[in-house]
């Protein structure tokens, strides 16, 4: 999954609280940051000049909501996850759907994170395996301002995105041809990070970005905790732009609780 650390990664970026969150209940978010092996990196180590930008792509043709939809999976099966985001550029409304597989790809959660109400409103939503709702918690930025602060999204606008990757951190490895004829530029970050409560590894994390739009398609992440580098996981992306029906952002009829707590966020 595409944890690095806060602001330096798309995942972050885009869908923290859809992976943080959305993974159980609310009081296993600590213990989700812990688990997810490739969450903590301990300093980028390659360090060279930004890439060229990309032409503005995809084009918003078919709406004005930004989607992407990330299917991640672990090569030793532990872990498999499909998330879908909707992003609002001119509300800033974000919502984040969440799908957990077993390793045999039988859906296990279904979960939904919404940002709305100019940011001050954080609803979480507990579906069925068929996507209907169960039951929502909402949590308000004047009721628990540091929950806000601690997992402010930040920009999530796919010039945001495009940005990121020219970060000094990444460096150019070369380009590859696609199935479908497209030229992907490969970009690659070095790190230390735990994947496992005990087990510290080199990592390589390589992205592979379009050419023509400078947006990830997918990435590859690397291990090196026994002398030879070997596949952690996979992350396919899909980015669009798509219509909105009214119920994209729309969670009436759900029933919400209020939740005013911030136990389950400090970790006590």
């Amino acid at each position: 999954m595409k944890f690095q650390a806060a602001g330096k990664n798309k995942k972050i970026v885009g869908t923290v609280l859809a992976s943080a969150l959305i993974i159980g209940s609310l009081g296993t978010i600590t213990a989700f940051a812990a688990n997810n092996s490739d969450a903590v990196q301990k300093g980028a180590l390659i360090s060279v000049p930004a890439a060229a930008d990309a032409s503005d792509a995809p084009v918003a043709a078919q709406g004005t909501i930004q989607y992407s939809k990330d299917v991640y999976s672990r090569t030793d099966g532990s872990q498999n996850m499909t998330t879908e985001r909707w992003y609002n550029p001119e509300t800033k409304d974000n919502r984040s759907d969440t799908k957990e597989y077993s390793a045999d790809h039988q859906l296990l959660s279904y979960q939904s994170t919404y940002y709305v109400n100019g940011g001050n409103d954080l609803i979480i939503v507990q579906r069925d395996l068929s996507g209907n709702p169960v039951n929502g918690k909402i949590i308000k930025r004047a009721d628990n301002p540091d929950i806000f602060k601690k997992y402010d999204l930040g920009n999530l606008d796919f010039s945001a995105l495009k940005d990121f990757y020219k970060d000094s951190s990444w460096t150019s490895v070369g380009s590859e041809q696609a199935p479908d004829g497209k030229i992907l530029n490969k970009v690659m970050q070095s790190y230390q990070s735990y994947i496992s409560d005990t087990t510290q590894a080199n990592m390589q994390l390589i992205e592979f970005l379009d050419q023509d739009t400078g947006l990830p398609v997918k990435e590859e992440l690397y291990e090196d905790s026994t002398g030879q580098f070997k596949l952690f996981s996979t992350d396919t992306s899909e980015l669009n732009y798509v219509a909105d029906d009214g119920s994209i952002f729309n969670t009436d009829g759900i029933s919400l609780t209020p939740f005013q707590t911030q136990t389950a966020f400090n970790g006590k």
